[in-house]
């Protein structure tokens, strides 16, 4: 970190995956005021009392404190939802009035994701189609009904109105068990969201399930990388702006290599099936009628079976950006959380 005056940040999404891993980053520099919004009111008190992060109680519907939080910053790391329309007017109407008020030119790191270049495969095939950050037509030719495409829109749409600059960060699947304070003082989760659900779909019903045959194909990123992406954006921002596209141009995809769906799914099953705790490690295709009970909506199940190839080249090209997990490693790593899941769930009975 290489700023020496102080920097207020506001922060939504603190106490989940990405956001903990963020956080934790933060925390290490001296000069920066951060204020987390937090639901609960025990986990706000210990940010205070043991991190010293000033908390605002609250969640995305309550719309003025997030405007008020976000017109109190000069920058905002939006990590709580990609798609609450709502909620990123209510940020965005803070920080214009940050703006207009003040003069200042606040930041906007919002985390959106790749459900936005999403096919419809459902498992069925492997597409060739591979999206670049860097090719910018082709992202804004995407659907404006696409996932997460509405509140991109509405963040780009700031950046060209002149009150924020702003920069959209698209991770594709995240995967590794996150680890630090936070997680070891229970206010951040350590798992993706998707794994837990698996697991415990998967020992309800006796098998790991997948739509068609697993056989579409995502980019993967391991959470500790993209933690290390935020702060090195968050760095170059606060020292040399220019160096960053920003608004129309600044999408950002994290991604360090692919992997077939398939492959991903029995690095879950074949830990449950060591374990006794299923009767096969095959996977066994979901049925239409299970399907919008997984996610809560069969649309979530679609889109994790969907084909979202991606390469992060304006990460790398821009900030220097260098991953170290590789597919192999985010894989073999899947073992380890259904271990951890596992004993959760027994803890629960």
């Amino acid at each position: 970190m290489v700023t020496t005056t102080k920097v207020s940040i506001f922060i939504t999404g603190a106490t989940g995956y990405i956001g903990g891993s963020i956080l934790q980053r933060l925390l290490w520099h001296p000069n920066f005021e951060i204020t987390a919004l937090v639901r609960n009111a025990d986990k706000a008190k210990q940010l205070e009392t043991q991190f010293s992060v000033k908390s605002v109680v609250g969640s995305l519907q309550d719309l003025d404190k997030l405007a008020s939080a976000a017109e109190s910053s000069h920058l905002v790391i939006h990590m709580a939802s990609s798609d609450d329309v709502e909620a990123i007017n209510a940020i965005l109407r803070g920080l214009k009035a940050r703006h207009d008020k003040t003069g200042d030119l606040p930041l906007l790191i919002h985390t959106s994701g790749l459900g936005v270049i999403a096919d419809e495969a459902r498992g069925a095939y492997a597409s060739d189609k591979v999206y670049s950050d860097l090719d910018l037509a082709t992202i804004e030719a995407l659907p404006p009904t696409a996932l997460h495409r509405p509140v991109d829109l509405l963040v780009v749409a700031a950046d060209e109105a002149g009150y924020a600059r702003t920069h959209i960060v698209l991770p594709s699947a995240v995967l590794g068990s996150a680890s630090g304070p936070l997680y070891d003082a229970g206010i951040s989760n350590p798992h993706t969201i998707v794994m837990p659900v698996f697991v415990r779909v998967a020992l309800a019903r006796g098998a790991v399930g997948v739509m068609g045959t697993a056989a579409s194909v995502w980019g993967g990123v391991h959470v500790d990388d993209a933690a290390d992406f935020y702060t090195n954006l968050l760095d170059t921002l606060l020292s040399t702006p220019e160096k960053v596209s920003h608004g129309r141009a600044g999408y950002f995809f994290l991604e360090n290599g692919e992997f077939i769906m398939r492959e991903l799914m029995s690095a879950i099953a074949d830990p449950l099936f060591d374990a006794g705790r299923v009767p096969t490690r095959e996977l066994v295709p979901f049925t239409q009628e299970e399907l919008p009970k997984v996610f809560g909506a069969e649309v979530v199940c679609v889109a994790v079976f969907s084909n979202a190839r991606s390469k992060a080249e304006r990460a790398r090209k821009e900030l220097g950006w260098a991953p170290k997990y590789v597919p192999k490693d985010l894989l073999d790593s899947v073992k380890h959380e259904v271990e951890i899941l596992l004993k959760k769930e027994d803890a629960k009975k």
